[in-house]
């Protein structure tokens, strides 16, 4: 509650004249699985490159209750309508966070993997979030780099397994 007003009340304010029968797709434009919760409890979790149809109330839910990675403001996730038309946060009846950067695409990532081993360092020295990194190391898995990019690699992430090896 804030100020005696419980916050679903609030979006109920805000909204009212929406029409919020009208299904979105909600895209994973990311290499690996998003989980989200809904406002009635529910909690889907969307596979790479598959989406999950939900209201224009559910899209600015997930986007409003995540607190450190917003979602649909990074373009993690990309809610588009009927026509095909992505969608942005304000033709839902939000906004978007413009703090929050925007997440890296595949073809950014090979990118900047195709340039000299000291901007790949200072390139990977400014990324510390998690999914990001996790982004890299997935569209690292598709291409064939030279062993010295790869090195730099491991050293920004040692945890992964680059090789592929499988354990027993």
């Amino acid at each position: 509650m804030k100020d005696g007003v419980s916050l679903h009340l609030i979006f109920e304010m805000r909204y009212e004249g929406m029409d919020m029968t009208k299904m979105y797709r909600l895209y994973n434009r990311c290499v690996y699985d998003i989980g989200v919760t809904l406002p009635n409890g529910q909690s889907p979790n969307i596979k790479p490159n598959a989406f999950i149809l939900v209201n224009a109330y559910d899209i600015l839910h997930i986007d409003s209750v995540c607190s450190k990675v917003k979602f649909i403001s990074a373009k993690m996730l990309v809610p588009v309508d009927d026509n095909g038309n992505e969608m942005t946060l304000e033709q839902l009846g939000g906004y978007t966070d413009t703090s929050t950067p925007v997440h890296l695409s595949n073809n950014e990532i090979s990118a900047m993997l195709k340039k000299s081993n000291k901007q790949i360092e200072a390139w990977l020295n400014d990324i510390n979030d998690p999914a990001e990194l996790h982004a890299i190391f997935e569209a690292v898995q598709q291409m064939d780099l030279p062993t010295s990019k790869m090195r730099i690699l491991s050293a920004k992430m040692p945890n992964k397994d680059w090789l592929g090896s499988e354990e027993e």
